[in-house]
């Protein structure tokens, strides 16, 4: 946990963690990847304003998996040999 959570707050939030189905569970892991996902492509956007959203999108793909994978995903053709 987060080291300026107190130790009970943070024994409540694992308490309530283990209370949830596995669907909340997976639920609540898709959010926080939507969230971050989200947050990455605005701080890309704000490098690059002018950048659309798949550029922008090819982007975090390079940035997540790799130039070579994220070039095969956009059917984008190697820069470089």
């Amino acid at each position: 946990m987060i080291s300026d959570t107190s130790p009970e707050i943070e024994r409540m939030v694992l308490e309530l963690r283990r209370a949830q189905t596995p669907g909340q569970r997976i639920s609540n892991a898709l959010e926080m990847s939507e969230l971050v996902r989200s947050l990455e492509l605005g701080l890309l956007r704000a490098e690059d304003p002018e950048a659309g959203e798949e550029e922008l999108r090819y982007r975090l793909a390079v940035k997540r998996y790799g130039r070579e994978l994220a070039d095969r995903a956009f059917g984008r053709k190697a820069m470089r040999a």
